[in-house]
């Protein structure tokens, strides 16, 4: 099924080809707008292959994650790259990081890690990752 087509349907139809595809009914909670967007990314995964070996593994982690109940998922080294900028407001005050090779720099000054520039930016103890938005979860409170 095309994805144009699987535009034009309607949820009964989407359910069937739910069924034919899986072998088993979809959800009844899943909407019809859900359902195209399942089908059309099974259909582009069939096509053109699914998932990486790297993205499985990375979701079995935040998976576990998510089931620990944990809110700090983000691997940082991962994710931030030599010469990216982190902006974070803090009290009125926007503070811009810039992530080094071996490190992190605010306001000119060096610092092994990015909890050590929370703290620099705060005063208290933070988990920078945290601090930064990047291990929290979708919908967690920010720090204050």
């Amino acid at each position: 099924m095309l994805f144009a087509s699987i535009q034009a349907v309607d949820i009964k139809t989407l359910r069937r080809v739910w069924e034919q595809w899986f072998g088993d009914s979809p959800p009844r909670c899943q909407s019809k707008e859900v359902l195209r967007r399942l089908l059309a990314w099974c259909a582009q995964a069939e096509r053109f292959g699914g998932l990486s070996r790297d993205a499985k593994r990375r979701l079995k982690v935040l998976t576990a994650a998510r089931d620990r109940g944990s809110t700090d998922v983000a691997e940082p080294g991962s994710i931030l790259k030599p010469g990216a900028m982190l902006t974070r407001e803090w009290r009125g005050v926007v503070h811009r990081v810039h992530v080094l090779e071996d490190g992190f720099a605010l306001d000119g000054k060096r610092y092994s890690s990015l909890s050590l520039v929370a703290r620099t930016i705060t005063g208290a103890r933070w988990s920078g990752p945290r601090f930064f938005g990047l291990g929290r979860a979708a919908g967690a409170p920010e720090p204050r």
